[in-house]
């Protein structure tokens, strides 16, 4: 409890401390920085966060004398995942599910349309990416002290070992969340602070950015998520490659090191961590969903059919699956897209994809080009777009840096390391 009462304190302040930085646009900056943080925390505080931040940016653009309103092209692309999801309830007429689908359809609506009214200035997006460092810094803090007072015989190379164990120590109180969800929110803080100590002019220290690297990726390892394993070697690639002003003599070795180096380190993990990357229920899932699609390619089975075929007794003794479990998707974004709406789902998603890389290539958007690699890779562990738990995250960073990119493409001087 006395955690508790310390870590809404310290968010608490730092909402202060950025409340006196924004001299100006003040109510839409405390209106995001609510969003971010409560991103991280459990259900019931991010609707807190996201109607709070609601009422502040509609209020501030009421009230703002040289308002503009803004559309991006790229949020009809994300309507238009939306929009298959109610065409799928009238291919199956199952309305049961037209609350879910509402639930979950409320942020690919509103945040576009929120970030349409928001003419952030470049110094507001640097002070609200510093806030979200922060926050995920003082998260992790909180998570790590609960987790040691929570185990009595705590140690670093059981809670490494055998994370999955003791994840839901982390998930508790106020995070209270998917540890997968949990881990994706606080890795977004890697590219972040590298853009922010080497891209814009020092915008944090160094003690800042190596708090912001390696707390998230040791909470992400110690709770078991699996897809951190894949996502870290990319993001801190793509970091390196753009940000890490290396002489040209040690770039190539150091990446040979690098590479070598993990190369050795996963071929000699420890048993008990090769199996929680090694999992027949999801390969049982991905069987599933292969068959279903070949039975109906073209427009699919409708919104929401996963649960139905992953309970089917039929078709799991057809395909050899010994073991029926009650999930309600396939854990894989793209299988998800292709069995609800066929071609037509999938070929949405892959358009948004292809759209949101070639404009971060094009524009040279580093943070769009890590959170796209990011969620690429994430499609493939888990049902993003679909799901409470992650479709908040990822609207809000989406929008944030589309609405965003003018201020965040700036070519900086060449500068030193440290």
């Amino acid at each position: 409890m006395v955690l508790q009462i310390l870590f809404f304190a310290t968010i608490f302040a730092l909402l202060c401390i950025l409340a006196k930085q924004a001299r100006e646009q003040r109510f839409t900056v405390i209106a995001l920085a609510i969003l971010i943080a409560t991103l991280p925390l459990n259900e019931s505080l991010r609707i807190w966060g996201m109607t709070i931040m609601t009422a502040l940016v509609v209020v501030a653009f009421i009230f703002n004398k040289s308002r503009q309103f803004t559309w991006n092209p790229i949020f009809y692309a994300i309507a238009g995942i939306y929009f298959l999801s109610f065409v799928g309830l009238l291919h199956t007429g199952d309305f049961s599910l037209a609350n879910k689908r509402i639930d979950v359809a409320i942020p690919i609506i509103l945040f576009p349309f929120l970030f349409s009214l928001v003419q952030l200035s470049k110094k507001n997006v640097l002070l609200l990416l510093r806030f979200f460092l922060w926050m995920v810094i003082v998260l992790c803090v909180y998570g790590l002290l609960s987790y040691a007072s929570a185990v009595s015989d705590f140690s670093w190379k059981t809670a490494l070992l055998d994370g999955k164990r003791y994840a839901h120590l982390f998930t508790v109180g106020p995070i209270a969340w998917h540890p997968s969800a949990l881990s994706i929110v606080l890795l977004m803080a890697l590219p972040v602070s590298f853009y922010l100590r080497y891209h814009d002019g020092k915008q944090i220290t160094l003690v800042e950015m190596l708090l912001a690297t390696l707390l998230p990726i040791l909470v992400s390892l110690m709770v078991g998520a699996r897809i951190t394993v894949a996502v870290i070697p990319v993001l801190l690639g793509l970091a390196y490659l753009f940000y890490c002003k290396f002489r040209p003599s040690l770039k190539w070795g150091l990446v040979a090191t690098v590479l070598v180096v993990l190369g050795i380190t996963f071929s000699l993990l420890p048993t008990e961590i090769k199996k929680r990357y090694t999992d027949q229920i999801r390969i049982d899932q991905r069987n599933t969903a292969i068959s279903a699609i070949k039975e109906k390619p073209v427009l699919g089975w409708g919104t929401w059919q996963q649960r139905y075929l992953i309970a089917c007794e039929e078709r799991a003794q057809s395909l050899g699956i010994e073991r029926i479990f009650p999930f309600q998707h396939f854990h894989n974004q793209y299988l998800d897209s292709m069995v609800q709406f066929g071609i037509v789902g999938i070929g949405t998603l892959l358009w948004l994809i292809f759209w949101a890389f070639w404009m971060a290539i094009r524009k040279k958007h580093f943070l769009l080009l890590s959170f796209m690699m990011m969620y690429v890779i994430i499609f493939y562990f888990d049902n993003v777009l679909y799901s409470i738990n992650w479709v908040q995250a990822f609207m809000f960073w989406f929008c944030f840096l589309v609405a965003n990119w003018k201020y965040l493409v700036e070519t900086a001087p060449k500068q030193d390391i440290f």
